[in-house]
């Protein structure tokens, strides 16, 4: 059965200065799902409309998405790191799965521009983004251990969804908020437990969010600009059919 999967990690966060309405990365995954077919990886820039349409956009600030790091992990913790190539709406890799299991797909950029607040009275912000998502090779099995500093990874029970938070290789502290997008772009908070863990019910067919914040407020200098803040997103993508 062709399985296509699309995951979308979308920041809702406008990070550059001359962008008015809520911008974001995402990822595009084209794939069966079996051994030795080529899954095709996409990362897009773009916004959701008035109407919660995404649509990708191919202006000047495309080329931001190059800038990130995307690697592939497969269920031994092998990692792979795959090779951007630019397209006319998006950048472009390509990973033949060898093997069965679940693979994770992450993906970081620590190079954005400082949001320059200044000339408005705001506070500069330095954002750091992590994308990350799993795809499964003829296997049913949750990836269970986070890969990057800020990681999120999901698992089914008795019809529920366990969202589990991660910062710096250890669960996310009990009290943590969550922010849930469900496909209609409807957001729900969740509160972590004292596992680092959370679970609500996926009830709609779609792309699901799941959003993990942290700020750290050492002021720096990145390119000239000063900031007070460095934010920390981490952008969890689940399809549910």
């Amino acid at each position: 059965m062709q399985i296509r999967s699309s995951l979308i990690a979308l920041l809702l966060f406008s990070i550059l200065p001359v962008v008015s309405k809520a911008h974001g990365y995402w990822l595009d995954l084209h794939g069966t799902g079996k051994i030795n077919d080529t899954l095709h990886i996409q990362i897009c820039f773009g916004e959701i409309d008035d109407y919660n349409v995404r649509h990708r956009e191919t202006g000047p600030e495309l080329a931001y998405t190059g800038n990130f790091q995307l690697t592939i992990i497969n269920s031994k913790g092998q990692r792979t790191p795959l090779t951007l190539q630019p397209r006319k709406d998006c950048w472009e890799a390509y990973y033949v799965p060898k093997e069965t299991g679940t693979y994770q797909v992450i993906g970081t950029n620590s190079t954005l521009p400082v949001v320059d607040r200044s000339a408005t009275g705001g506070i500069n912000v330095r954002p750091m983004e992590y994308l990350c998502s799993a795809f499964q090779v003829g296997s049913t099995e949750a990836v269970t251990t986070p890969a990057q500093f800020l990681d999120i990874v999901t698992s089914q029970r008795n019809g529920l969804t366990v969202v589990k938070a991660f910062q710096n290789n250890q669960p996310a502290a009990a009290g943590t908020k969550l922010r849930v997008f469900n496909p209609g772009n409807w957001e729900k908070q969740l509160t972590l437990n004292k596992q680092g863990e959370a679970v609500f019910a996926a009830t709609d067919k779609g792309l699901y969010i799941i959003r993990q914040d942290w700020n750290d407020n050492k002021a720096g200098t990145y390119q000239g600009v000063s900031y007070t803040t460095t934010r920390y997103r981490c952008n969890y993508c689940l399809w549910m059919w």
